[in-house]
């Protein structure tokens, strides 16, 4: 009876601490995400220098997700920073490839469709650029 008893402590015990770990981790999940939607929040009231001081407190606070990357190219894609928007969104698609079964499958076709576009606005930039340049 003891021993049964003892036993069932030790399960209450584990289970106690897998609860503890559990919630602890949907905390974390939902600190994640309340300050990566911050971020979207502040490119769209257009505070951006805010928005990409928080998406670079993503990156130094959860260095282990792509948010961070991915918020920073959205500061950067409304400042018609089209590269190196680019290149935070190349970032977020390193993430997926290493962890691939994290991510949906269409995941990075969308990055890749944006970065695209990105690529091609940045060429448009340049050529506008180098026309206003030209000697009238």
């Amino acid at each position: 009876m003891q021993a049964q008893k003892a036993n069932q402590v030790a399960l209450r015990k584990d289970y106690q601490e897998e609860l503890l770990e559990s919630q602890a981790w949907l905390q974390e999940a939902q600190a994640l995400d309340a300050a990566s939607n911050a971020v979207v929040d502040l490119v769209h009231a257009g505070r951006l220098d805010e928005a990409e001081q928080a998406a670079r407190e993503l990156l130094v606070r959860y260095p282990e997700v792509h948010d961070g990357y991915d918020r920073l190219g959205m500061v950067h894609e409304a400042r018609g920073q089209f590269r190196e928007a680019a290149e935070c969104y190349r970032k977020v698609i390193e993430f997926t490839r290493a962890s691939p079964e994290d991510y949906d499958a269409g995941f990075v076709d969308g990055f890749l469709e944006l970065i695209a576009k990105l690529e091609a606005c940045a060429v448009e930039a340049q050529r506008a650029v180098n026309d206003d340049d030209r000697p009238g």
